[in-house]
C-alpha cells in the first residue's frame, strides 16, 4: 500500500468568497501603502499610468498561474508545477528562491507596526510587529478557513478606508499638475519600467491561491475567476488612489513617502484616523495574514516529494501544517529581531518573486505535451498554440521586470542573488540524486 501523503489531510473547504478574502488581502497591503511614494520618486505623476499599466501586465504575468490552477488544481501549486513538468533540479532552484522571497513577512508586520505606531505613539514598532507576527500566526493555527474568513473581514474594513482617502482626496487634485507633460516619466523610459517591475509588488498577489488549490472549493472555476476580478478591481482603486498621491501636493513633498503624507493633507482629522486604521493597519495585516494561509504549501509538497525532511510535513487536525507555518513564522521573525532594512528586503523579494514567474512560464509551456488530456478538459479551454503564445510572452515579460528592477539593486545585493541561484543549482545537481518526484498533478482531493 502507497504511503499517505500529509496533504491529504488538507480540507477543501474555501469558498468563492473566503477565497476572495484571500487574494485581495495578498494584494492590498504594504506594497500600494509605501510604494507609491516610491514610484512617485522614480516616474514622477506617471505613477498614475504606471498604476493602470500594472494590472493589466500583472494579469498577463499570471495568466499561466490561472491556466495551471484551472486545469490541474494542486497544493503547492507553482513549486509542484515546475518540479514536475522541468523536472527536480529546477524544482529545487524554484524552492530556493522561494524562501527568500517570503521574508516579506518580517516587512508586512513592520510596515503595520509603522502606520500604528504613527498614531498611538509611545510604543515600539518593533515589538508592536512581533506581536502581530504571533498573533496571526496563532491565528493561523487554528485553520486556513478560520484565517480567510477573518482575511475577508478585514477586507470589507479596509476597501471603506481606502474610499474615504479617495473621496477626501479627490476633491482636491489638481489633474492638470497630474497630467502635465513636464511631470510625467521624470526619469524616461527605464525610470517608468523600473516603476512598472516594482509595482509588480503591489498589483500582484491573486496567483497565490494556485497554492491552494486543494482546499478551494470548485478550483477550476474559482481560482481563475479570482484571480481576474481581484487584480482587476484593486487595480482599478490603486489609479484612484495613485492620482490622489500625486496631484495633491507637489511630487518634492510626497515623492519616496508614505500616503499618510497625503492623507493629513487631504483628509479631516477623524477620517485620517480611520484611513490608517482601516486602510493602512488593514491593508498590512491582510497581507500578512493571507501570506501566512497559503506560504506552507509549495514546502508540505517538497517535504514529501523528499528533497527537504519528511519530518516537517506534519498536518494537524485543524488541517494545518504546523511544523512549516512555524519554520516561516520564525522566517519572519529573525530580519524583525535584527533590525534589517526592509526596504531592501521588499525590493530584493520582488525581483525573485518575477524571477520565480519565468520558471513557471518555462514549465507553462510543457502543458500541452505532458497533460494534453487535462488541458482539453480544462475549464478555461485554451488550445495548445495559446499554451505557446502565453507561455512566451510571460517569459520575455517578466525578465524584463525583473532585470530592471535587479539592475536598481546595489552591486552586493545582485552578487548576493547572482550566488543564491548557482549555489541552489549546485547542490539540485549533486544533493538530490536519490529524490524521486511523483507525477502527481492530478491528485484527487476528497472534500471534507
Amino acid at each position: 500500500m502507497s504511503e499517505i501523503r500529509q496533504e491529504s489531510k488538507l480540507f477543501r473547504n474555501v469558498g468563492f468568497w473566503p477565497l476572495m478574502g484571500i487574494a485581495v488581502g495578498q494584494i492590498i497591503g504594504a506594497g500600494i501603502m509605501s510604494n507609491t511614494g516610491i514610484a512617485i520618486g522614480m516616474t514622477g505623476t506617471g505613477v498614475a499610468l504606471a498604476f493602470l499599466i500594472s494590472p493589466i501586465l500583472t494579469l498577463i504575468s499570471i495568466t499561466p498561474d490561472a491556466i495551471l490552477g484551472a486545469t490541474l488544481p494542486v497544493t503547492g501549486g507553482k513549486y509542484r508545477y515546475t518540479s514536475r513538468m522541468l523536472g527536480k533540479k529546477a524544482g529545487f532552484v524554484y524552492l530556493a528562491l522561494y524562501c527568500f522571497s517570503n521574508l516579506t513577512l518580517s516587512l508586512y508586520a513592520l510596515s503595520f507596526a509603522s502606520y500604528l505606531v504613527s498614531i498611538v505613539g509611545g510604543v515600539s514598532a518593533q515589538l508592536v510587529a512581533m506581536v502581530m507576527l504571533t498573533v496571526l500566526y496563532l491565528l493561523n493555527l487554528i485553520g486556513t478557513k478560520s484565517a480567510a474568513i477573518v482575511n475577508t473581514l478585514m477586507c470589507v474594513l479596509m476597501i471603506g478606508g481606502i474610499l474615504l482617502f479617495i473621496g477626501f482626496g479627490a476633491q482636491q487634485v489638481d489633474l492638470g499638475y497630474v497630467f502635465n507633460k513636464d511631470n510625467l516619466f521624470t526619469n524616461g523610459a527605464f525610470g517608468f519600467a523600473s516603476t512598472l517591475a516594482l509595482l509588480s509588488f503591489a498589483t500582484g498577489g491573486a496567483q497565490v491561491i494556485a497554492e491552494m488549490g486543494g482546499e478551494i472549493k470548485e478550483p477550476g472555476k474559482n481560482i481563475p475567476k479570482v484571480m481576474i476580478v481581484s487584480t482587476l478591481s484593486v487595480g482599478i482603486l490603486y489609479v484612484f488612489m495613485a492620482c490622489v498621491a500625486a496631484g495633491v501636493l507637489p511630487m518634492e513633498v510626497t515623492a519616496n513617502q508614505p500616503l499618510t503624507a497625503v492623507a493629513r493633507e487631504a483628509m479631516p482629522f477623524w477620517a485620517f484616523y480611520l484611513f490608517v486604521i482601516f486602510a493602512a493597519l488593514g491593508a498590512t495585516a491582510t497581507t500578512l495574514n493571507a501570506q501566512l494561509s497559503w506560504v506552507t504549501k509549495p514546502i508540505l509538497v517538497a517535504c514529501e516529494d523528499g528533497i527537504l525532511p519528511k519530518s516537517l510535513a506534519s498536518v494537524s487536525s485543524k488541517g494545518v501544517p504546523y511544523k512549516i507555518l512555524t519554520l516561516f513564522y520564525i522566517i519572519g521573525m529573525l530580519p524583525l529581531m535584527a533590525g534589517l532594512d526592509l526596504a531592501f528586503v521588499s525590493k530584493t523579494s520582488t525581483a525573485i518573486s518575477l524571477a520565480l514567474k519565468v520558471l513557471l512560464s518555462f514549465a507553462f509551456l510543457k502543458l500541452p505535451s505532458c497533460y494534453p488530456q487535462q488541458l482539453a478538459a480544462s475549464p478555461l479551454r485554451v488550445s495548445n498554440g495559446a499554451v505557446k503564445v502565453i507561455g512566451v510572452v510571460c517569459i520575455i515579460l517578466n525578465i524584463v521586470l525583473s532585470g530592471s528592477l535587479i539592475l536598481n539593486l546595489p552591486g552586493y545585493a545582485i552578487i548576493g542573488f547572482a550566488v543564491l541561484v548557482i549555489a541552489s543549482i549546485v547542490y539540485a545537481n549533486v544533493g538530490l540524486k536519490k529524490a524521486e518526484i511523483p507525477d502527481d498533478l492530478t491528485v484527487d482531493y476528497s472534500a471534507k
